[in-house]
C-alpha cells in the first residue's frame, strides 16, 4: 500500500512539473501498450516515462514520433527503432530483476536485492558509456596516449561527479597496467603522472611509479617515488614490497 501511494504521489509531482502545453498533449487513454499495464493511470505512465527519459538523458521524441513540445506527438507509433529497442531493454530489465536477481542468495538477513534500471547502464546518456579504461584505450589506439590523456581531462571536466565515468585513481592505474603489459613503460608513467595531477596524495600511484622505475632500471627514481608513497601511507604494501626489493638488490660495480 505504501509503495503504491508513493508511486502515485511521485507521479502526481511529475505531472505538476510538466509544462502546461506538454501535459495538454498527453492523451487520457493509451493505445499500443505492449509491456505496460493497459489500465495504468495517466500519472503513473507519465512518471514511468519520465524515469526512463531521465535514465537516458533524452526527451520524449527520442522514442516517440513528434516534436519536443509534444504538439501532435504520435505516442502509439512504433516507427522509431529506439522505441522498439526500449521495449527489448525493458524485457531484459524485467527478466534480470524478476528472475535472475531473485535466484541470488541474500548476503545480509533482511536485505533486498538491488534492482537494475535504465540508469544502471546508461548513466543519463542515450548510449551506455564504456568503461573509461576501454574508452581511453580506443582513443589511444587512434591518437596515442597523449591524445587519450587530453580526452581524459575533457571527460573529467564534463562528467566529474555525475557517475558516468569512474575518475578514481584506480582507473588510470588500470590503464597504466595495460600499458606496462604492452611494453610501454614511458606511456604508463605519463598516465600515472596524469592521475597525480588530480590525486597528488594517492600512495598507491606513487608506489606504482616506483615499481615502473625499478623495472626500467632507474632505482634512484624508484626510491624517490616509493619514499613519497611511504610518507603518505607508511603501511602501504606495494611501497614496502618495492623498497624491500631495492634493499635486496646488490649495488652495481659503479655504485
Amino acid at each position: 500500500m505504501i509503495a503504491r501511494l508513493s508511486l502515485a504521489v511521485c507521479a502526481g509531482l511529475v505531472l505538476l512539473l510538466l509544462p502546461i502545453t506538454g501535459e495538454a498533449q498527453i492523451p487520457d487513454e493509451f493505445t499500443n501498450l505492449k509491456l505496460l499495464d493497459p489500465e495504468i493511470s495517466k500519472g503513473q505512465l507519465v512518471g514511468t516515462m519520465r524515469d526512463w527519459a531521465g535514465g537516458l538523458g533524452v526527451r520524449c521524441n527520442h522514442c516517440h514520433v513528434g516534436p519536443d513540445d509534444l504538439v501532435g506527438m504520435d505516442f502509439a507509433s512504433d516507427e522509431k527503432a529506439t522505441k522498439r529497442t526500449a521495449r527489448r531493454m525493458l524485457e531484459m530489465a524485467r527478466r534480470i530483476n524478476g528472475e535472475l536477481l531473485a535466484d541470488l542468495p541474500v548476503v545480509e538477513e533482511g536485505a533486498q536485492h538491488q534492482v537494475v534500471s535504465c540508469y544502471t547502464c546508461h548513466r543519463g546518456r542515450s548510449k551506455p558509456p564504456r568503461n573509461i579504461v576501454v574508452e581511453l584505450g580506443a582513443i589511444a589506439e587512434a591518437d596515442g596516449v597523449d591524445g587519450a590523456l587530453e580526452a581524459y581531462d575533457s571527460l573529467r571536466e564534463e562528467h566529474y561527479g555525475s557517475g558516468v565515468y569512474d575518475f578514481r585513481p584506480s582507473a588510470l592505474a588500470q590503464a597504466a597496467s595495460h600499458l606496462m603489459q604492452a611494453g610501454q613503460p614511458a606511456d604508463a608513467l605519463k598516465t600515472l603522472e596524469k592521475s597525480l595531477e588530480h590525486h597528488p596524495d594517492e600512495a598507491d600511484t606513487h608506489a606504482m611509479i616506483g615499481f615502473i622505475h625499478l623495472q626500467t632500471g632507474d632505482p634512484g627514481a624508484a626510491l624517490a617515488a616509493i619514499e613519497r608513497a611511504l610518507a603518505i601511507d607508511p603501511g602501504n604494501r606495494g611501497a614496502l614490497r618495492a623498497k624491500a626489493m631495492i634493499e635486496a638488490t646488490p649495488p652495481s660495480d659503479g655504485g
